[in-house]
């Protein structure tokens, strides 16, 4: 990925800066006129969402939808056919620059390389909920291509939730996680979800479900507000309730 680059002993991991800009009173997270074609197929079309630092909103869709894709072009991966972006009363093309957007890709960003507390470090992670949990002080110093692929994903996930920034963008957090695992991710989404935006799209329904205040369906490149197990029935998402 492009948007994060600082080094760590010669490994690359994210990041990014720009100039301080005067922020407005406006605190969302604004996306407008949205649209994206790849192909000659229109993948997201004439997009709105708006959320703001203290929402949880669930994002669900068969796979090709257009997920990945939304949360790409909200960060500044992938660039749109067109869309009007603002973030805290600022207009932005690229999400990364804006140090208030963060994104949680389906491939992992941490470098395989790197300590756990050397990660720690660099993302200025220092709430003690996090801190203390016996998983992060068992596996501090190890390097984390000697941890699991589930574990990896799971540090990835809480240490995004507990940056500083406005905004997390979370793809696919629950992917490969065991039971308890996702547990512990949903209640750290409860816990920071006072003071930051959370974009979460996954396939585990049930669990974006629990965690989200507003929930949408990203079908036929539009999103579809949705409320419960019912509405999913009604779009073809699910074939059937619980």
């Amino acid at each position: 990925m492009d948007a994060y680059k600082a080094y760590w002993n010669g490994f690359i991991v994210i990041y990014s800066t720009m100039p301080d800009i005067e922020m407005l009173y406006d605190r969302n997270l604004y996306i407008d006129s949205l649209s994206f074609s790849r192909g000659g197929r229109k993948i997201i079309s004439s997009l709105f969402l708006t959320f703001g630092p203290n929402e949880v909103i669930g994002i669900l869709g068969k796979n090709g939808s257009g997920k990945s894709t939304l949360m790409n072009i909200i960060f500044g991966e992938i660039k749109p056919d067109f869309a009007f972006m603002r973030c805290l009363g600022v207009k932005f093309e690229k999400g990364y620059r804006t140090k208030e957007i963060v994104y949680l890709p389906q491939e992992g960003f941490l470098p395989r390389e790197l300590r756990l507390s050397e990660a720690i470090r660099f993302f200025e992670i220092d709430d003690p909920y996090l801190l203390d949990l016996s998983c992060i002080q068992e596996n501090l110093n190890r390097r984390l291509r000697n941890l699991s692929s589930g574990m990896i994903r799971f540090i990835e996930t809480l240490i995004l939730l507990h940056t500083k920034h406005s905004f997390v963008l979370l793809d696919e957090p629950f992917v490969g996680l065991s039971p308890i695992f996702i547990e512990v991710v949903s209640a750290h989404i409860e816990h920071v979800r006072h003071r930051k935006g959370i974009l979460i799209a996954d396939h585990n329904f049930r669990q974006v479900m629990n965690v989200s205040d507003r929930l949408y369906l990203l079908k036929d490149s539009h999103l579809i507000h949705v409320s419960d197990q019912e509405d999913l029935v009604f779009e073809g998402y699910i074939k059937e309730i619980d």
